[in-house]
């Protein structure tokens, strides 16, 4: 935790604390100071104690930690989204490799993390990357989890595409329960909301349109404030599609390319390339 000390005390200062002005019941301010220093450690129930005194988020702290970088999954999942807005095969390709040649303590996760960049990988080149073993250890993991984080909604979300329509569902209503507890947290509850919306267009695609109504029926539930205009159009999007793929309405593909168009206006270009090729493969197929 030395690293931890060091970070806490520039925090503390920055806000123009004393060591006294946090230290209270539980922990004294020489023990504090032997903290920053990096001299001994704390529990974790004195480290979240003197972090609500500095009024400072453990996320917020952690990210500080990681020097000011997004965790691993989201580095990885950045480049993802950039390989695939920019149709970049070779890009994604050296990633792939990159991460596979790393040695990672977490084996466990840094083969999740393989495994859901082989899936983007083959969905992007359209050629073979992952096998039935590895949604089959994607999948296991998932049910293995008793409580759901952020790390198992960002996985889940970017793979339930390729998954097995009933291992899918059950994921997903399993989803729910699984992370409740972490259904306040404001970027957990975003990312059930992507989650939502990537289930609602997949069974759409699949055509699955009972599924679809379930997940409809949960985002409609969410209430997406008027600030949340990513999740306002992907739905809209979404719903129109659902009318699409289930009567033919051609009126909802006008409202789709507006979904697009609004994306465009947004200055979301990558988002809405996304999306408009999305829309190019439906039409395609139909």
């Amino acid at each position: 935790m030395k690293k931890f000390g060091e970070i806490f005390k520039k925090f503390r200062e920055s806000r123009g604390l004393r060591l006294k002005d946090v230290a209270k019941a539980g922990i004294s301010t020489s023990q504090l100071s032997r903290f920053e220093k990096g001299e001994t450690d704390l529990t974790i129930s004195k480290f979240m104690f003197i972090l609500d005194e500095i009024n400072m988020p453990i996320d917020e702290f952690m990210y500080a930690v990681h020097d000011f970088h997004r965790d691993e999954l989201n580095e990885l999942l950045s480049k993802v989204r950039h390989f695939v807005s920019t149709r970049d095969v070779e890009g994604m390709k050296k990633l792939l490799y990159s991460q596979m040649e790393l040695e990672d303590r977490r084996e466990k996760f840094h083969q999740i993390n393989i495994i859901l960049l082989k899936i983007r990988l083959q969905d992007l080149s359209g050629e073979t990357y992952y096998t039935k073993d590895d949604l089959t250890y994607l999948t296991d993991y998932l049910f293995s989890v008793e409580y759901w984080g952020y790390y198992e909604l960002l996985i889940f979300s970017n793979t339930l595409d390729v998954l097995n329509h009933d291992v899918f569902m059950v994921l997903a209503r399993e989803m729910f329960r699984r992370s409740d507890f972490y259904k306040e947290i404001p970027n957990n509850r975003r990312l059930i909301s992507t989650m939502l919306l990537n289930g609602y267009i997949t069974c759409v695609e699949r055509e699955k349109f009972m599924d679809a109504l379930y997940f409809e029926k949960q985002l409609n539930q969410c209430f997406f404030i008027e600030t949340e205009v990513y999740e306002r159009l992907v739905f809209k999007y979404a719903q129109n599609l659902y009318q699409y793929k289930e009567d033919g309405n051609v009126k909802a593909i006008i409202e789709m390319k507006k979904c697009v168009g609004a994306m465009k206006l947004a200055g979301s270009h990558h988002l809405a390339k996304t999306y408009e090729g999305h829309l190019e493969k439906i039409l395609a197929s139909s």
